[in-house]
Parts: structure tokens; sequence; C-alpha cells
């Protein structure tokens, strides 16, 4: 193998490299949508996800993204026996994504 071609070819993967990186890091922050999370409670488990759905809206609303949003993963469901004011009831927690 020519040394002559290993650093030519090196110098050109790593300017590749280089520029593959710097298109990534200066297109990422403008198409990426931050992550918003919301927590709500409610009698019935969809009463509870429902309500941390709007919560989530309401923060993404609050950073300037008015647009639809879309649940990021699974929400997450907790059910509660011995809540001091209801007794038995659900509590949720959901990340979205929002458009701006």
């Amino acid at each position: 193998m020519n040394p002559r071609w290993s650093r030519r070819a090196g110098a050109g993967l790593a300017a590749a490299g280089g520029a593959t990186a710097l298109v990534m890091l200066v297109a990422s922050p403008a198409t990426a949508s931050p992550l918003f999370c919301g927590a709500g409670r409610g009698l019935t488990a969809q009463v509870a996800v429902q309500g941390a759905v709007d919560d989530a809206q309401s923060s993404a609303q609050s950073e300037g993204f008015y647009g639809p949003c879309a649940l990021s993963g699974e929400p997450q469901i907790f059910e509660v026996f011995d809540d001091p004011y209801f007794g038995h009831l659900f509590r949720a927690q959901v990340t979205v994504t929002c458009q701006a």
C-alpha cells in the first residue's frame, strides 16, 4: 500500500467527517422538537392521561410550540389506592413533541 495514498485518504475522510458533523450540528436544533413532559390525575386512567397531555401541551405553548403535539412513547399510568382526598385514583405521565 502506498503511504502517500493513505495520507490522502485519511485527510479526505477527516474532511468529509468534519463537514458531516458541522451539518448535523447546525441542522439538528432547527429541525428537532424538544420533548415536553406533563402529569395528570383522575378517577379513571383515560382522564389522567388526557390531563397529562393537556399539561404537556401547556408547557409546549409556553415555549412557543403552538402546533399539533404527538405522544413520544407510551403514557405511564400509576394506580393509587390510598390517596388522602380521593381514595382510589389514577396518575399519569406523558412525554410529547410539538411542532412550532
